[in-house]
């Protein structure tokens, strides 16, 4: 027999838990319609789940560190000597509750009628308007949902070691290190392992008694939550990450449009679910990475002299989205910092990671319900009718705990230039959240995933976050008409190359910004010339 073709081990660390998602999650299924939003994967009975290769890759990769393909013994590989993986990772199915059934399954999958859409739209940098091809959208399982996690480490010669390195993984889970999913640097994908239901159990089968133990199920296999530390997992160096923090406060009305008109505005925010009764204002990653990438081709563009040409005024739609991505790919510190287009030249993730910022407010289900229609039973997609139909709709109490959470409506009109007054069919009504607080907006930088080029977009992400301190950058939409300013408290930058956390003027006046200043001097030296 191919030596190869046997799986033995005498051991078995097995862990049962639940992932708990605390931002939204996004794990790409079979879609069939190109015109709707990008589907989620369903299992055979049509229930979100979380395959378990994107479990297994994900897990893969965090254990991997620095040094991709480092733990082949574990994971298995796909060379001349190749080896199955140890590691036994099931589907993960995404349940409303932690709990079981009878018989050992999840017993509240979520309905697909409760996911959320995240739009997202490319904003083209020489017209302002979205860019032909760039719209497009994505279904999404709302954070405070969860994803049972099985997982099997199979042993062999050294089940201590492999029982250390699950220890790391759990740990790790448990920290919220590890992001599952789609778009994960635009904030999705963070879940949280439980503390509780959580069961962690080592079995041995090289010896009778470790098979009888196993055979009567003895509570003495299972392990408690706190980790073992006997033996060191021996895992490759970590990922060198850069995270900032940006405190800060709107001095305008802060919002991303959700893609719905409602009962008593024609624009609304965007939300995202809090629990199962409230929602909560959020600015979406992708908003957030998306205006500091705009800024920051301003500065390259700016220092290097290079112009972002547009495509001929009669060219087609897919010339216009063809200049698009042609000018996406033109500046390398910008594509190594937040990513190269899908079909460019050097095709990849950007190092930068925006999280989702949520709003310190949250709104009763039934209260949003009123704002949007849905509690009418009608189409809250259908704005039209009379302005007193409209009024009616929305209780003078309802209106007030609106203004009580800093939101109210508020009406713009177009003006026909010939008449002077109202032109038709323009005249339409925000919901604006002019007194609402939000969290801090969170980033981090893969420095590892920068390599050799972290210095030039450490230098070109500084210059950024420093004119976002200046309130040269607006966030999320209608910038162009008084939306968007904001005032920033701190910034605060936690990781290489500074020892410790320090504000954004201390790491500018410090001793290792004079390196990134001089990458960044001769960076442009190399690329003007």
């Amino acid at each position: 027999m191919n030596p190869r073709a046997r799986h033995r081990f005498t051991s078995r660390i097995r862990a049962r838990g639940w992932l708990l998602t605390t931002t939204p999650l996004h794990v790409g299924g079979l879609g069939h319609d190109p015109s709707e939003p990008l589907p989620i994967a369903l299992d055979g009975q049509g229930r979100p789940y979380v395959p378990g290769t994107t479990l297994a890759g994900v897990l893969r990769h965090w254990m991997d560190g620095a040094s991709p393909g480092a733990l082949d013994d574990l994971w298995g590989s796909t060379d001349e000597e190749g080896r199955a993986s140890r590691v036994v990772v099931a589907d993960g199915l995404v349940t409303t509750e932690h709990r079981l059934d009878e018989h050992g399954l999840p017993a509240a999958p979520l309905d697909v009628a409760a996911l959320e859409f995240r739009p997202s739209v490319g904003i083209d940098r020489v017209t302002g308007a979205a860019a032909p091809g760039f719209l497009y959208g994505r279904a999404v399982v709302p954070a405070g949902h969860h994803v049972r996690l099985e997982i099997d480490i199979e042993s062999d010669d050294d089940a201590a070691l492999d029982e250390a390195r699950m220890d790391a993984m759990l740990t790790a889970l448990r920290a919220g290190k590890v992001r599952f999913g789609a778009a994960t640097g635009r904030g999705l994908g963070a879940v949280r392992l439980l503390d509780d239901p959580f069961e962690l159990v080592v079995d041995r089968f090289d010896s009778p008694e470790g098979l009888l133990a196993v055979l009567r199920n003895d509570p003495a296999r299972r392990r408690g939550v706190e980790p073992a530390l006997r033996t060191d997992p021996e895992l490759p160096a970590a990922r060198e990450v850069l995270d900032v923090r940006v405190e800060w406060r709107p001095l305008a009305p802060v919002m991303v449009r959700a893609g719905a008109s409602g009962l008593f505005a024609d624009t609304l925010p965007l939300t995202t679910r809090v629990d199962r009764r409230h929602v909560t204002l959020v600015l979406p990653g992708g908003s957030i990475k998306g205006v500091l990438r705009n800024h920051a081709e301003l500065v390259e563009r700016t220092a290097r002299r290079v112009p972002g040409l547009p495509a001929p005024f009669d060219a087609s739609a897919a010339e216009h989205s063809a200049a698009f991505r042609a000018r996406l790919d033109q500046l390398p510190a910008v594509r190594a910092l937040f990513g190269a287009a899908r079909d460019g030249r050097e095709r990849g993730a950007g190092a930068l990671r925006a999280e989702e910022c949520a709003a310190l407010v949250t709104v009763p289900d039934e209260l949003w319900d009123a704002v949007t229609g849905a509690d009418t039973g009608g189409d809250p997609g259908e704005s039209g009718g009379d302005e007193e139909t409209r009024e009616g709709a929305l209780a003078d109490s309802v209106r007030d705990r609106l203004e009580d959470l800093g939101m109210a409506r508020a009406d713009h009109v177009a003006l026909d230039r010939w008449t002077g007054g109202a032109a038709d069919g323009r005249l339409f009504t925000v919901l604006e959240p002019h007194a609402v607080k939000w969290e801090p907006i969170r980033l981090s930088v893969d420095l590892t995933r920068l390599g050799s080029g972290s210095e030039v977009a450490l230098a070109l992400l500084l210059v950024t976050l420093r004119d976002l301190a200046g309130g040269r950058i607006p966030l999320g939409a209608s910038a162009n008409r008084g939306f968007g300013d904001i005032e920033v408290a701190e910034i605060v930058l936690t990781g290489p190359p500074w020892a410790r956390p320090v504000t954004l003027p201390q790491a500018l006046n410090s001793p290792e910004a004079s390196s990134v200043a001089r990458a960044w001097t001769d960076y442009l030296a190399r690329e003007v010339s």
